[in-house]
This record gives C-alpha cells, structure tokens and sequence, in this order.
C-alpha cells in the first residue's frame, strides 16, 4: 500500500475497512486525493498542465469528482505499486524553488478553472486546500 507513503492521497480509501469488506462501499472525494482508479476510457482525460511531478492524479480525480463520478472501493481487488528509484521529476520538485513555485501557479490555474467550468459545485476544490 503507498498509505504510508502519501497518507492524505489515500485516506478516503479507507484501509482497515477494505481488509474486512466483503461488498463494495462508496467512498467521498476528499483535498489530496489520489486513488489508483478504473474507469471508462472515455472519461476525461489528464490535465496536460500536470506533467512531470505533481498534481496529475489529483486533478484528475478532482475532475471525475466535479463530474459527479462514484468512487468504489471493491474489497477483493487491489493493485501492486512496484517499487522504484525516484523520478527525475521528483528530485527537481524537492530540490528546485521554482519547480514548487510554478506547480503552485498551475494548481491556483486548475482551481480556477475548475470554478469556472463547474461553478458552485466547485467551490469545495478551492476551500478544501485551506483546511
């Protein structure tokens, strides 16, 4: 499990739940996260902002979200997160000031959009980052 590696991203999962569960239950999209998911290949696509390191899975499922998909955890389905050295794009993120500076810009850039498109329905994606 990468829980342990990036705890907001997976939460909403809830782990312990999904160890006894023996029928699928709903889980609610919450700030941060990042759920590896199965969808329709006809679903919205990545944000291309997001490139690199940071925010595409998050956008991603923020946009599923505002598009009122259901998010289900299957309690005998999981998937195996190979281990690997880290990324190129991770090592510049917590290294490089202006990588984090701009990856913000693009994150406020999304938020607003996200605004825009959705309207009310999205006020949630711009509150939930300062709570």
């Amino acid at each position: 499990l990468r829980y342990h590696v990036w705890t907001k991203g997976h939460a909403p999962t809830n782990f312990a739940k999904w160890r006894t569960a023996t029928t699928p239950y709903r889980v609610e999209w919450e700030a941060d996260f990042e759920p590896y998911v199965v969808v329709r290949k006809d679903c919205p696509e990545y944000d291309r902002r997001f490139v690199g390191f940071g925010w595409n899975k998050v956008a991603h499922i923020m946009e599923l979200d505002a598009q009122e998909y259901e998010f289900t955890v299957l309690p005998n389905a999981y998937m195996i997160h190979m281990p690997h050295a880290p990324s190129f794009d991770i090592t510049k993120f917590r290294s490089n000031k202006q990588y984090r500076i701009c990856l913000k810009t693009l994150k406020e850039e999304f938020q607003q959009d996200m605004s825009r498109h959705y309207g009310f329905a999205a006020l949630k994606y711009l509150t939930a980052e300062n709570n």
